[in-house]
């Protein structure tokens, strides 16, 4: 925010708001009237912000929220870090109310998946969650400034000329994602809010059978995603039987307690997870390739439930909740052993 406040070359409009919600609301409000808007927050300012992100699913407005985890609950260890949150990036607010949920790895590679964040939001006009922790927010690591020319290009679901007089709900027919109308923009529908809207007239609806199709749209929207994403790539021994399972910021300590563990003779493979909701298309085929499943994170089992929700089987849990990352020596300890 400060090297923005600097830069006013740049363009970016910054804000320090009152609290969360202030954040947020204004945030959306800059969405709604045609530019891309992020907001940041940690550990309980998540919570407060949401009401106004189960708004933005409602309206299918694309923003950024980018949730530094840190030990909770409530003020709980604001220096320190855990991986708590991701439950509540996943289910946290009201209704049935789906959004895309990232994580980054490792400093370096927080552009980028902030970058990729902001992408799929304009592309799918859609609210993002991107997790990051305090052993990210305090660490360091070796950068190589990208050339714009090298990075994808974002294309915004722009309601485009030609298509005056459409629906507020009117929606590209692959994607499902609505098409973005500027307000100001002549003869085009710029109503939108919380309340639940015809499919066909975009009137606000309280009809049974419509709530149900637009619950059923909007989550087949982000179901959608997955045919833009990486698919899960294995690190590791290609022939081993057991699995380590990981999520954001553990990566590299999981990484090498693997490659340690392989180097001793013990057969073990990785699959580190950055993008969470929704899952990578090939995340069920992998997973069921292995007879030992272990996932490691830094809260009480919050990821390996979700895995059982969407690939069911057995996994075995190794947790941690200290305020402190894991060691590479404690992970081959323990991994050694199963």
């Amino acid at each position: 925010m400060q090297e923005l406040s600097l830069r006013k070359d740049l363009g970016v409009k910054v804000i320090q708001a009152e609290d969360e919600i202030a954040g947020i609301t204004t945030a959306l409000g800059a969405s709604f009237a045609g530019s891309l808007a992020a907001t940041s927050t940690s550990g309980p300012g998540l919570a407060l912000k949401s009401e106004a992100i189960g708004l933005a699913v409602m309206a299918e407005l694309p923003l950024v929220i980018v949730d530094v985890m840190r030990g909770g609950p409530s003020t709980g260890l604001p220096t320190k870090t855990e991986q708590t949150d991701l439950l509540q990036a996943l289910y946290g607010r009201n209704g049935e109310s789906p959004a895309v949920v990232m994580a980054a790895s490792t400093p370096a590679d927080c552009f980028h998946y902030a970058f990729m964040a902001s992408k799929i939001a304009l592309e799918h006009m859609t609210p993002v969650i991107l997790l990051t922790d305090g052993f990210l927010a305090n660490g360091t690591s070796l950068w190589k400034l990208p050339k714009l020319a090298d990075l994808p290009e974002i294309y915004p679901n722009f309601a485009k000329p030609g298509m005056e007089g459409i629906k507020v709900t009117a929606r590209d027919e692959i994607s499902l994602a609505r098409y973005w109308s500027i307000p100001g923009t002549p003869g085009f529908n710029h109503r939108n809010g919380g309340l639940e809207k015809d499919f066909t007239t975009g009137s606000i609806s309280t009809d049974p059978l419509n709530h149900q199709k637009m619950v059923n749209t909007r989550q087949a929207k982000i179901d959608y995603i997955s045919n833009k994403i990486p698919e899960l790539v294995i690190e590791g021994d290609p022939t081993a039987e057991t699995l380590v399972i990981g999520w954001g910021s553990t990566h590299g300590h999981l990484l090498s307690a693997v490659n340690n563990l392989n180097k001793a003779g013990k057969k073990v493979a990785l699959a580190h997870f950055n993008y969470i909701n929704p899952l990578p298309k090939n995340t069920a085929s992998v997973l069921n390739k292995y007879k030992k499943r272990i996932v490691c994170e830094l809260n009480m089992g919050q990821f390996a439930t979700y895995l059982r929700s969407k690939v069911p089987g057995e996994y075995l849990q190794y947790n941690k909740v200290q305020g402190q990352p894991f060691t590479v020596s404690e992970l081959e300890e323990y991994l050694k052993n199963i």
